[in-house]
């Protein structure tokens, strides 16, 4: 298990910038905390916040759709698929790489919550609940990115990941709502959006143990595709 845990972590360093981009938004969230006056604007800092949790969804399809192709650009993984490190624990580590990456913007996002919005009296345990949302939906789509990104060009592939998780809203607008809960993204960023100083909501575990299995599916594919990949050949 060393191997995917090193090209992780070699994921986190190479994108450290995107991830302080990510935690500046963060410290906007605790300014904000600080000058808000609670009783009049605790809703709106509410918002801030669910708005601020969901960009790092977005992030995780650029982090995933991008990993396979800077690293074939660069010629790194020529290097790191020679050392006896295979195929599926090379997409293990990326997918690990991902989730860290988003991992470090959710603890951070739920400390400055914790204190924010708990001094509003929004339930810390709820804070932690939608983080935990945000992070397996950030692990779903990253992987999700990942695949495609195994055969499409990262433009694409985050086009293409993009239109697989939008499908739920167009199958809700249809009447086809029980096959919009096949993608659970859609109900986890849901559940983030919905909450509220009236109705922090009731923690709900089958869109997470849904998000969890669908994206041990998308890895597994992700590895037979790039099992038959040539990546000896140079990208533009």
């Amino acid at each position: 298990m060393k191997p995917p845990f090193l090209i992780g972590f070699n994921f986190v360093r190479e994108q450290r910038w995107p991830i302080l981009v990510l935690l500046l938004w963060i410290l906007l969230l605790a300014f904000l905390g600080l000058i808000t006056d609670m009783p009049r604007g605790r809703e709106d800092l509410l918002f801030i916040f669910k708005q601020v949790a969901l960009y790092v969804v977005v992030f995780s399809i650029f982090f995933g759709g991008s990993a396979i192709y800077n690293e074939r650009k660069t010629r790194r993984i020529l290097a790191v698929l020679s050392k006896a490190v295979g195929r599926q624990q090379y997409l293990s580590g990326l997918v690990l790489g991902v989730t860290m990456c988003c991992g470090i913007y959710c603890f951070s996002l739920g400390m400055t919550g914790s204190w924010a919005l708990g001094e509003a009296g929004f339930p810390a345990s709820q804070v932690w609940f939608l983080m935990l949302c945000v992070i397996v939906a950030c692990m779903l789509a990253g992987t999700l990115a990942l695949m495609f990104s195994t055969f499409l060009n990262p433009f694409f592939a985050a086009g293409a990941t993009a239109a697989v998780l939008a499908a739920p809203v167009l199958l809700t607008h249809l009447g086809l709502a029980p096959w919009a809960e096949a993608m659970p993204v859609y109900a986890l960023t849901v559940t983030v959006m919905e909450s509220s100083f009236r109705a922090p909501g009731s923690p709900l575990w089958s869109p997470i143990l849904l998000a969890l299995a669908e994206t041990i599916i998308f890895w597994v594919l992700a590895a037979r595709i790039f099992a038959h990949v040539d990546i000896a050949v140079a990208v533009e």
